[in-house]
């Protein structure tokens, strides 16, 4: 990896990303208890999430076809501009005490919509920044600056928003309310918009290869709806990736809104200062992933023929995670639990990311990584409407309920017989047998 960090064009990207990273991380507490200091409701919590990830999961595989026919590199810093210029508004509205549900309604479609085009082009950017034998060492590195935000940007975050903190539970004092916490909200939104800025400037100076420049076809752009289809049926055609992408669709609808919205509220009935215990948990699970992540950049990648096997047997841990917090109640211990499945989490997913991307033919490689990140948050916003209203009919029974579910379909998904990879020759005689 040393490698990589003396190579400056890619050291400027990396850099651009993980402060970017940091300021997402800050607002990753401060909206969702924005939200929920202004309406004390979970269901609107699961709405406000809902608004966002409805446009991002209808626009994202075009997303992944614009990347193709462009650069991620451009995608990526368009996006990066809008969201800096929505996410000042947003500041500045909470600052002079005049934001509105409706203003945070506008603000989360504007980001699922940049957010369908930015989420392929991030990931399709790394293969156009290395060569291939050093993709997953690029990828750790990457993900890994993406960890330690998860580990800081949440922990800043809460002590940003709170001013002050405490470990204590209910009773010891008043509780935070969003008037005592709104000079916070904004400070905590300004910052995440210089981030934004950040990289924006650090692109500005990043080189990316043309992928796919080596085709050698000279026939005419089919329409974009023929060439997400095509990504579509390449996916298809593959049992093993089918397998993978289907399977983590099932598991981030049960996983994501839990995090998101089920986890806050449960701090905020258990703890004084929520935004903080919730921000430390977040940060536990971030060490744990960045530990991961650096142990896939340096190990051997798992061989690929029982890769999607072991990912959703390593899988069973982050769905049994959420239960266990249920059942034991100090901060801790979620910290704890948390930190172990991070560790495994992010070691198999960077695993099959990388495999994924070596995989793909790379004038597909947008279109692909588009329907890879649909499926791992293109569920996200019915998931949120559901359970936002699950977890206010009864917190903890949904929780352990969620977890249960996460942990039987990781297993059917482990011992399905498409989770043992064959090569290419191989799935294609099964395919006509079949």
């Amino acid at each position: 990896m040393l490698q990589l960090i003396k190579d400056r064009n890619f050291l400027t990207y990396w850099i651009g990303q993980f402060v970017s990273v940091v300021g997402d991380h800050i607002s990753f507490i401060a909206f969702p208890f924005l939200v929920l200091q202004l309406t004390d409701s979970g269901a609107m919590m699961g709405l406000v999430f809902a608004v966002q990830g409805l446009p991002r999961a209808a626009l994202m595989l075009m997303g992944g076809a614009v990347v193709d026919r462009y650069s991620p590199r451009l995608v990526m810093m368009v996006s990066n501009i809008f969201r800096f210029a929505v996410i000042m508004l947003m500041a500045y509205l909470i600052y002079v005490d005049q934001v509105t549900l409706e203003v945070i309604f506008i603000a989360a479609l504007s980001f699922g919509v940049v957010d369908a085009f930015f989420y392929p082009a991030s990931i399709a950017i790394v293969p156009a920044l290395v060569v291939k034998d050093m993709l997953q060492k690029a990828n750790a590195l990457v993900h890994g600056s993406i960890y330690v935000g998860v580990i800081i940007g949440p922990a800043i975050g809460g002590l940003i928003i709170a001013g002050e903190v405490t470990t204590l539970g209910h009773g010891a004092g008043d509780a935070a309310t969003y008037e005592s916490n709104r000079l916070g909200f904004a400070r905590a939104f300004f910052i995440d918009g210089l981030t934004f800025l950040a990289s924006f400037l650090t692109l500005l100076f990043v080189r990316a290869r043309v992928l796919g420049e080596d085709d050698g076809s000279d026939e005419p752009r089919a329409s974009m709806i023929a060439e997400v289809v095509e990504g579509i049926k390449w996916v298809w055609s593959k049992p093993t990736i089918r397998l993978g992408f289907l399977g983590i669709a099932v598991i981030e609808f049960f996983f994501q809104a839990p995090i998101f919205i089920g986890l806050p509220m449960l701090t905020k009935v258990r703890f004084l200062e929520p935004t903080y215990i919730y921000g430390i948990i977040i940060a536990a699970w971030g060490a744990g992933a960045l530990i991961g992540s650096v142990l896939a950049g340096s190990l051997k990648p798992i061989p690929e023929r029982f890769l999607v096997r072991i990912m959703f047997s390593v899988f069973i841990a982050s769905g049994a995670a959420l239960g266990l917090v249920i059942v034991y109640e100090p901060y801790w211990w979620a910290m704890l639990v948390f930190f172990i499945a991070g560790i495994g989490d992010s070691f198999v997913m960077l695993n099959f990311t990388t495999w994924v991307q070596k995989k793909t033919p790379e004038k597909l490689l947008g279109r692909v990584m588009s329907i890879f990140t649909f499926m791992s948050v293109g569920l996200v916003p019915v998931a949120a409407i559901a359970l936002g209203s699950a977890f206010e009919w009864n917190l903890e029974l949904t929780l352990i309920i969620v977890s249960g579910i996460l942990v039987v379909s990781c297993l059917i998904a482990a011992l399905h017989k498409d989770a043992e990879y064959r090569n290419d020759g191989e799935e294609d005689k099964l395919q006509e047998q079949s």
